[in-house]
């Protein structure tokens, strides 16, 4: 049978021709670009939720501890009677019977030097049907100004902050952690699409060497009828055939489960958008070289981590002042000043008979106010207390651990240091590095490209084998997977990099703060 001379240019666009969806079960597609992955990473992912409720819940404990230097109100007020039996005959009666009512107000205050400064205000009445009592009813006032200050542990301004400045640290950390979260989950949907578009660009790659594949038999069966090719020839393009549909079936399925965790690290969450396909649609430009600010010192200056730990430290550093002061003994003056006021109505007493007229006590509780007011009748104190507890064993021990913990935090610091300069070098090594193969790349499926369809015609012609095409198929797709694997890894080189450096955010236009 004579072939005609266009027959295999037939089958060529015969093969192009892109099938038609099922219109059946098939779930719904929908195009996603990387940008999109980011945002919806930044909403719908359950680590930047709780790294945000955590920096929230740091961020409460400045507020907690700064009302310690608020002033604190006081206050009692009470109303009271009592009847009881006395067995005493010089009160006149067999039963005792008591009213009163009692009113105090008060008013503290830490100061940020360590002295706590305190104001009361007391008022009672008290009306006994008592044959002692001089007065009845008779009110009591006082006032009184009190003060202690710690002289030697939990003495100065330095000691009494420490508690505010722990929290500012820590919220100050709890912002630098949350910060790296984003910028890691950031770099995680970045890679994640990535890998994603890679897997299935792989697919369509596949899907084309399977395609090629199938030309080949279908040129192959026809040479083999028409005379011109031995039946083992056949063989030989089914085998291909065979394997090339077992690796683009491998290929779909590492698609579906790069898919998979691209859906995860997005964030979701409804069964509907499970099951819904997605399609990356992949960025069209190469990504840039590295800039001169990728360095490692504006990594030191940019990444939340470095921010966090030198927090952290500053915690530790507190810690041990407290500490250290911890190992003294707590000595502490207390003073005291105040006014006293007393005032009632006089009554007949048979042990202190009535024989001096009116007094200055003479009245109710206004009259007890002025008496308070006048001046004439006050009281002060002065003393020192101490506490030394024995040998300062615990306290020694927490100075001890104190001093642990900031060693601790500079080896930390020193690590991350390290941590970071490599992951900056490797990263701008990385995508110099798959820059240059992105170009060799493209070079190498040209190359292919071309050898493969000279090939194609020497077959056409006779000069070629079925084997030979095949082979050159071969290296065609290992071409393409080469240029797709040069871009990925160049795009996942330039993540790295941002995110080594702490410029992510930046570079995706993102403003969090």
């Amino acid at each position: 049978m004579k072939i005609h001379p266009f027959f295999p240019l037939l089958l060529l666009l015969a093969s192009a021709v892109p099938a038609l969806p099922d219109p059946g079960g098939a779930p719904p597609a929908r195009e996603i670009t990387m940008r999109e992955c980011v945002e919806a990473a930044l909403l719908n992912n359950i680590d930047v939720a709780v790294s945000q409720s955590e920096r929230e819940a740091e961020g409460l404990a400045v507020p907690m501890e700064e009302a310690v230097f608020l002033p604190r109100l006081t206050g009692d007020i009470s109303l009271g009677r009592a009847i009881g039996p006395t067995g005493s005959s010089i009160g006149g009666t067999l039963t005792v019977d008591q009213r009163s009512w009692r009113f105090d107000a008060g008013v503290s205050e830490l100061l940020r030097s360590g002295t706590t400064l305190s104001l009361t205000f007391e008022n009672q009445m008290l009306e006994a049907s008592s044959a002692f009592s001089l007065f009845n009813p008779e009110y009591r006032t006082g006032l009184t100004l009190s003060a202690r200050h710690p002289l030697l542990k939990y003495s100065g301004r330095e000691v009494t902050e420490a508690p505010l400045k722990i929290a500012r640290a820590g919220a100050e950390a709890g912002t630098g952690d949350w910060l790296a979260k984003v910028m890691d989950t950031v770099a995680s949907a970045r890679t994640s699409f990535l890998a994603f578009h890679a897997a299935s660009r792989e697919v369509e790659v596949r899907k084309t060497a399977l395609s090629l594949a199938e030309r080949v038999l279908d040129q192959t069966a026809a040479r083999i009828d028409a005379g011109f090719a031995a039946p083992l020839d056949r063989l030989v393009s089914e085998a291909a055939v065979a394997s090339r549909k077992e690796e683009l079936l491998r290929a779909e399925a590492e698609a579906r489960n790069a898919e998979d965790d691209l859906k995860f690290v997005i964030g979701l969450r409804a069964d509907q958008e499970w099951e819904e396909q997605l399609v990356p649609v992949g960025p069209r430009e190469v990504p840039f070289p590295p800039d001169a600010d990728d360095n490692f010192e504006e990594a030191l200056r940019r990444r939340p981590e470095v921010s966090a730990l030198a927090a952290r430290t500053l915690q530790a550093e507190v810690q041990e002042v407290v500490a250290r002061n911890g190992t003294l003994p707590d000595l502490s003056l207390t003073a005291a000043g105040g006014l006293t006021g007393f005032a009632g109505t006089p009554v007949n007493n048979p042990l202190f008979p009535a024989g001096g007229g009116e007094t200055e006590f003479d009245g109710g509780y206004g009259e007890s106010l002025r008496n308070l007011f006048s001046g004439d009748y006050y009281n002060w104190f002065v003393g020192l207390s101490t506490e030394i507890p024995w040998k300062f064993q615990r306290e020694q021990a927490e100075l001890a651990r104190a001093h642990r913990t900031i060693e601790q935090q500079r080896l930390r610091e020193e690590e991350l240091r390290t941590r970071i300069r490599t992951e900056v070098r490797k990263a701008h090594r990385d995508l110099t590095s798959a820059l240059a193969r992105v170009d060799a790349a493209a070079a190498s499926v040209a190359a292919s490209r071309g050898k493969l369809k000279a090939e194609e015609r020497k077959l056409a012609l006779g000069s070629s084998t079925t084997t030979q095409v095949l082979e050159f198929q071969q290296d065609y797709a290992q071409a393409l997977l080469a240029e797709v694997k040069a871009m990925t890894d160049a795009y996942v080189a330039q993540t790295r990099l941002w995110r080594a450096v702490g410029t992510i955010l930046e570079k995706e236009g993102i403003s969090v703060l």
